[in-house]
This record gives structure tokens, C-alpha cells and sequence, in this order.
């Protein structure tokens, strides 16, 4: 049951019918007068002397949830503050009545020729093939074929004689990854949501039979592997590993846990680690396999530090870079980090700019200047024709958004075939392929989905590092990172041109350097002086309705006896597609978020109707 008030195990008799009953097998009880479905826990060899009411049947097969992912389950439903029966659900399949494909062990894959040039890369598969437990960070070469180099560690848990689970950070697209080890070993066993409910819950029933290998998104961190000897997350700084609803758990924190329960080893692959992962590598905390700092420089593009244009998108520089790539027959990206026609919209007589009447966030013109959006909540309207602050009618429109780029660009390009990519508008993918030119935001440049470039434009980096988080300098770097890699190496063209106001920022230069380790040593300070991860953890409170002031007390009194540091409360912005519920938010830093979050408990079990409180541990 997935609520606060059934927060604690429930004991049934066991009918001598049902004598081999495991811990992990799914069962159906009855429980508040209706029949419902449930996970054994423990099974005791003596009934208590109370009368209990019996198990009424149980699905035939292997336990969904043996005992190492019991264990897993309870630490997931503490850490993350959630009610045990929410936590269960995510081991439960779709459907639970499917005939399973036999299981079968890891055999083949690619030849190890990748993983042996990376510094620590022999290392890496020697702890995997002897049987070793702990944590690795995996740095991937730019245009590295990550599926053949993750072959080579799942056949190395093969050579062991145990199971692998691969994770990639999102499958919505189609996932490169997942589709190449397929080729590699086409015994995977695919749990991620691009599936449908039936294959994906014979793929799940097929893992807890023993099954050697099972792929997916961040849910198949909890797919039932009961001989594990490696779980590998590639990408493991993308924010899609962590989940949004309860339990929002952090796929990296239980793949490593998990790894620790069943004693294999965790991979945290990326081509520009999370600073949390970078800095315990740098610390000697955890593993480390990463290229030469010349192999690294070899597989980059170009890349060039652009001042940002006095008028216009398009740097001087910039324009000559493109026009000399169409004449080649090669193909160019620009990447703006905003949609619409224009970022805000600003009234020449009052000088204020428009704001959104939910979240006070500054509203952006888009689809053809006739509707005005919040980029934060989600909120649109028909465009004003008159500024509400004092009634003129003379609007300027600043900072240009993917529609108005690509205007201008049919503009200085007349020529050239242009594509654009937002989420206003979607191409078809043919039209992308064929186009010259590809105006896009971020939901363009998935690796999926990307056509080959040659020149990549980032027209506005200050956004990116300017963003008002903790985290700004991190996401820029890996951001920028990605688009260079979408370039190509310089020896086959490649080049990233970065539109800045600030060439200096560590962020740009670790960019501009291809060098990690140079962006790492600088953001480091900045975090331990204020206190944010790796040196803290975070939690962040949020609660709405009438009595959010006292549940926010609570839990900040709560983390203050817990010796935690509390920021806050302040104003938090509404959810995307929800009405502002004046909602309140509290920002924690604390030594160990899950010995905090486990005192919360007894206060999310309490909030009184009518309120929310949310706890989100390792919030991103």
C-alpha cells in the first residue's frame, strides 16, 4: 500500500499449499476488507500465537525481490522518505501473469581492445573478472563507441560467471547504447519504458529466473539480478537518473548501494562526470579509468571563444565559419539555450519587462510574437497588446529564441535548407537530415536523434553559466561537452564555436582545454565553501496549503536537531502545468541526508489534509 499510514510489515499464515514461499515472492492478501497484492519479507518458521488471517495465493515463480534487493528496498524507503509500499511497487512488473523467455548466461561480445588504452582501464576489468566489490568512474573518450567499450565490461562479468545490468539515462528516442550491446549480445533483456507492458514484464520475470544480462532506464537499477557482478550507468551525470516521484530516489546512490549489498562492481560512465563522482575520484575514494589527456585532446574538435555580437545573433566570425562549412557540403548546428521568438519581452516607456502572474518569472514571446509562455511553470497567453504597468504599447524584444534565430538565419543564409528543432516545433526527422542548417535547443541535440554536423554554434554560453543555481558551472560544462562531441574530432573538421561574454569562466576554459581535471580543480572551492555537494548533501523541503509555515517549522527544527544546516523558507515556484499553490521551500545541508530524512518520517506521516509536504533527498 503506497501510503503513510501502512508504513510497517503486516504477518498472514502461510497454507501448507503455499509451503515453498520465498521472501521476494508476490502474494495476494486480504487487507482492509479487499484482496490486494503484496511482497513477502520474512518468512518465520513459527506461527505467533494470534490468530492470522492466511495468505490467499501467490504467483508462481521466482521471488521479485530476493533478499539483497529486500535489503536495498528498506535502504531506498529511508534514505528517499518514502512509505514502503512505493518503494515495492518498482520491482513489481506491469504485468505479473507472462510467460518468461528461459534465462540464459553472458556469452561473446566485443574484443577487448578499447578499455585496455584507458588509464586504469586493465584494472577496471581485472576487479570485475576476480570477483571484486566497489565503485569505478569510467571517463569515456570523446566519440568513444561507449556500447562496444560497455561490451567489454559485461564480458568480463560473463568470463566471472555473473549477471550485468546496464542503465542509460534516457530511452524516450530510441537509446544507441542499449541498441548496439544488442547486436553485441542479443540475449538482452530490455526493461526499459520504449518497451511494451508485456515484453518488458517477461523481460523482468526472465532476470529473476537468473537471467545474465537486463538493460534499461534508471528503473532497471531495481531489476531483480540475483547473481550481480557489475551494473554500469553510462551517462551517469544526466539529471534523468534521478527520479521525480516518490520515492525520488538518485539511480547512482542505490546502484552503488546495490553494488555494495551483492558485492559487485559499480561503473558511473560518462564523458564529463558529475562533480561528485569526478571529486572522489580525484580523492582515491573510488575507482578511476579515464583516457590520456592526448588522447582526450586528439578526439576534440576545433574550438573556439567568441566575444557575443553588439547587434544581431550571429558573431562576424561565426557567420564566415558557417559560410565556409556550406561551401564544403558539410552541415552546421546553432544551439540557443531559449524557444520562442524572443526571451523577454521589455516595455520601452516603463522599462519593465513582462512577468508571469503565477511565478513572477519573465514570460517569453513565441509562436510568431501572437502568444507570450513562462518557461518556469508553463503558463501562456495571448500576447498583450498594451503593457500592463502603464499602458504603452511600444514593446522590445531581446535575447532571440529558436523561432526568431531561425528566421534570421533563412535571412543571411537564403540558400541554405533550414531545419528547426524545438519543442514548439518538431521536424520530421527526414527534413532535419536534409536540411544545411539546424537551429535548435537542447531537445535537439539527444545523441538519438542529432543529424552529422561538421560546425556546432552555441550562441548564448553566458545563459548557461549565469543560470541562477548551484549547479550552473557543472551543467554548462557538461552541456558544452556534449556539443563538442557532436562536432567531431578536428581532424575530421569538427568545430565548436562558444558565443561568450566571460572566455575566462573555468567552465569555458575546461571546455576550450578539453580538460576535466582543470575544470574540476577550480569548481571544488566554490562547493566547500558554501557547503554543497560533494562536501554536503541536500534536501529540500516543499510544502503547500494552509498549514505549509508550521510543516516547514517542523521539518527545519527536525534538521537543525540533526545538526544540519537550514536555508530558507522562501517562495517555490509552481509546477509546470499546476495553478501556484503559494508553496513554500526549505534547502538542508547535512553530513548524511538519509540519517535526516529518516527523523522526517513521523512529520510526512502527519500533514494534515488539505496540505502537501515533500521531501526530496538529492535534489538536483
Amino acid at each position: 500500500m503506497p501510503v503513510w499510514r501502512v508504513d510497517k510489515p503486516f504477518s498472514y499464515s502461510v497454507p501448507e499449499t503455499l509451503a515453498d514461499l520465498a521472501p521476494g515472492n508476490l502474494v495476494r492478501v486480504r487487507f482492509g476488507g479487499r484482496s490486494v497484492r503484496g511482497i513477502v519479507i520474512s518468512v518465520a518458521p513459527e506461527c505467533p500465537r494470534l490468530p492470522l488471517e492466511p495468505v490467499l495465493g501467490a504467483v508462481v515463480g521466482p521471488p521479485l525481490a530476493p533478499p539483497p534487493l529486500l535489503q536495498l528496498i528498506r535502504w531506498t524507503t529511508r534514505r528517499y522518505a518514502a512509505p514502503p509500499g512505493r518503494t515495492l511497487r518498482r520491482v513489481v512488473p506491469p504485468r505479473v501473469r507472462v510467460e518468461p523467455l528461459p534465462p540464459c548466461a553472458i556469452s561473446g561480445g566485443p574484443p577487448g581492445e578499447r578499455l585496455p588504452t584507458y588509464k586504469g582501464g586493465d584494472g577496471l576489468i581485472a576487479a570485475i573478472e576476480r570477483g571484486l566489490t566497489g565503485t569505478w568512474a569510467l571517463r569515456w573518450r570523446s566519440g568513444e563507441d561507449r556500447a562496444a567499450a560497455i561490451g567489454e565490461l559485461v564480458a568480463a562479468a560473463g568470463r566471472a560467471g555473473g549477471a550485468a545490468l546496464v542503465c542509460v539515462p534516457e530511452v524516450r528516442y530510441g537509446s544507441s547504447v542499449l541498441e548496439g550491446l544488442h547486436g553485441h549480445f542479443p540475449e538482452l533483456a530490455r526493461v526499459d519504458s520504449a518497451m511494451g507492458a508485456g515484453d518488458r514484464s517477461r523481460s523482468w520475470l526472465r532476470l529473476a529466473s537468473g537471467h545474465a544480462l537486463g538493460g534499461g532506464g534508471r528503473a532497471a537499477v531495481l531489476a531483480p539480478t540475483p547473481s550481480l557482478r557489475l551494473i554500469v550507468l553510462d551517462e551517469e551525470h544526466h539529471r534523468t537518473y534521478k527520479e521525480d516521484r516518490s520515492p525520488a530516489y538518485d539511480s547512482r546512490r542505490v546502484a552503488v548501494e546495490r553494488a555494495r549489498l551483492q558485492e559487485a562492481v559499480c561503473v558511473l560512465a560518462s564523458s564529463c562526470p558529475s562533480v561528485e563522482v569526478g571529486a572522489q575520484a580525484l580523492w582515491g575514494r573510488i575507482g578511476s579509468a579515464a583516457p590520456s589527456r592526448e588522447a582526450s585532446r586528439a578526439a576534440r574538435p576545433i574550438i573556439e571563444l567568441l566575444g557575443r555580437p553588439e547587434g544581431g545573433a550571429l558573431a562576424t566570425d561565426l557567420h564566415h565559419r558557417i559560410n565556409d562549412t556550406l561551401r564544403r557540403g558539410a552541415r552546421v548546428a546553432l544551439l540557443t539555450t531559449s524557444r520562442g521568438y524572443a526571451r523577454t519581452i521589455w516595455c520601452a516607456m516603463c522599462r519593465r519587462s513582462l512577468r508571469c502572474p503565477r511565478c513572477e518569472a519573465g514570460v517569453a514571446s513565441q509562436q510568431g510574437r501572437a502568444e507570450v509562455a513562462c518557461p518556469r511553470c508553463g503558463w501562456s497567453a495571448s500576447a498583450p497588446a498594451a503593457c500592463p504597468s502603464c499602458g504603452a504599447d511600444d514593446f522590445r524584444l531581446l535575447g532571440a529564441g529558436s523561432e526568431r534565430l531561425a528566421e534570421q538565419v533563412r535571412l543571411s543564409f537564403p540558400r541554405a535548407a533550414v531545419a528547426r528543432i524545438d519543442p514548439d516545433v518538431i521536424e520530421e526527422p527526414r527534413d532535419a537530415l536534409a536540411a544545411d542548417i539546424y537551429v535548435t535547443t537542447w531537445i535537439g541535440t539527444k545523441a538519438a536523434i542529432r543529424p552529422p554536423v561538421e560546425l556546432v554554434g552555441v550562441l548564448d554560453a553566458d545563459a548557461l553559466i549565469r543560470r541562477p543555481h548551484w549547479r550552473a558551472a557543472e551543467s554548462a560544462y557538461q552541456a558544452l561537452s556534449e556539443m563538442a562531441e557532436w562536432a567531431g574530432p578536428a581532424s575530421e573538421g569538427g568545430r565548436l564555436v562558444i558565443q561568450c561574454s566571460e572566455p575566462g569562466h573555468h567552465a569555458l576554459q575546461g571546455v576550450a582545454r578539453a580538460d576535466y581535471g582543470y575544470f574540476l580543480e577550480r569548481e571544488l572551492p566554490g562547493r566547500a565553501e558554501l557547503l554543497y555537494p560533494p562536501y554536503r548533501e541536500l534536501i529540500k523541503a516543499t510544502a503547500s496549503g494552509p498549514a505549509r509555515s508550521e510543516l516547514l517549522d517542523a521539518v527545519g527544527e527536525t534538521c537543525r536537531r540533526a545538526g544540519a544546516l537550514v536555508l530558507g523558507p522562501i517562495p517555490s515556484a509552481p509546477n509546470r502545468g499546476r495553478e501556484a499553490r503559494e508553496a513554500l521551500e526549505l534547502l538542508v545541508k547535512c553530513a548524511d541526508a538519509g540519517e535526516v530524512a529518516a527523523e522526517l518520517r513521523g512529520i510526512l506521516a502527519s500533514v494534515p489534509s488539505g496540505s502537501r509536504l515533500g521531501v526530496d533527498v538529492d535534489p538536483r
